[in-house]
């Protein structure tokens, strides 16, 4: 259980995040929506204890910045990107925290391996990590967090720059760690993904939380459409999936 207690995050007389608090239930799967602004980025990684906050953010009992043993797998939108490493010792380096660095155990290459094949970058493996796609990278960087194992996994945008074969592959993924006990966070520009593949969502907006409930009530809600200026339209297709469009302006309106 992760439990957000009256979090507020400012950077100097900018407030990010204003009294949020929370409880994410373990071994499942929560996408934070919300306008640009919201305060999306900022609230997980507070959640890695990388900003100085006011207010609580616990797991089980320990406060974040002091749970130092918690392994949290982290996919962020703007990675440092090293040089002179390929793509299989960068997917590598997620056995750190279980393995050590350069003491990979077999089950660790194995898992590698695996992870690799389901990625889809068996063919990428030998490439340095600075040449390639930036759709190749963000599966690379969600590969690093899958061999990880890790207990919370949190994912900045983790499908912005892949085509849509990718990203249902790598959602995918992703689902099958929820299915081991994991507990997934993902904020998603993409609200019909968020929505397909998260059991529960948080809308945010100028850095307070709107609204926290199961997708299907949070996507149906007039809070949705106000979040976003009422610039969107929700439509349920004949199978029963939802699908959020933003309207098209006329030229006049714009």
């Amino acid at each position: 259980m992760i439990k957000v207690e009256n979090l507020s995050v400012s950077y100097g007389d900018k407030t990010v995040l204003d009294s949020i608090s929370l409880e994410i239930p373990t071994g499942t799967w929560t996408s934070i929506i919300g306008p640009n602004g919201a305060g999306k980025t900022t609230l997980l990684t507070s959640l890695l204890g990388m900003n100085p906050y006011s207010g609580s953010i616990k797991f089980g009992e320990i406060e974040a910045f002091r749970d130092l043993k918690r392994n949290i797998a982290y996919v962020p939108q703007r990675p440092q990107v090293p040089l002179g490493m390929t793509v299989r010792e960068y997917v590598t380096l997620g056995r750190a925290k279980r393995d050590g660095w350069g003491r990979e155990r077999r089950e660790g290459k194995a898992r590698v391996y695996a992870t690799l094949e389901a990625m889809q970058l068996i063919g990428l493996q030998d490439q340095q990590v600075t040449r390639i796609s930036g759709g190749e990278l963000q599966r690379v960087l969600i590969a690093r967090a899958i061999v990880q194992e890790p207990q919370i996994i949190l994912m900045d945008e983790p499908t912005s720059a892949l085509d849509l074969h990718h990203q249902i592959a790598t959602l995918n993924q992703i689902e099958l760690l929820k299915k081991e006990g994991i507990t997934v966070l993902s904020t998603m520009h993409d609200i019909t993904l968020g929505a397909m593949y998260a059991e529960r969502i948080i809308l945010m907006r100028e850095g307070r939380v709107l609204l926290d409930g199961n997708a299907s009530s949070v996507i149906h809600s007039e809070e949705l459409k106000s979040a976003f200026d009422h610039g969107i339209s929700v439509h349920t297709l004949e199978d029963g999936h939802t699908v959020i469009v933003a309207n098209k302006m006329r030229i006049e309106e714009i």
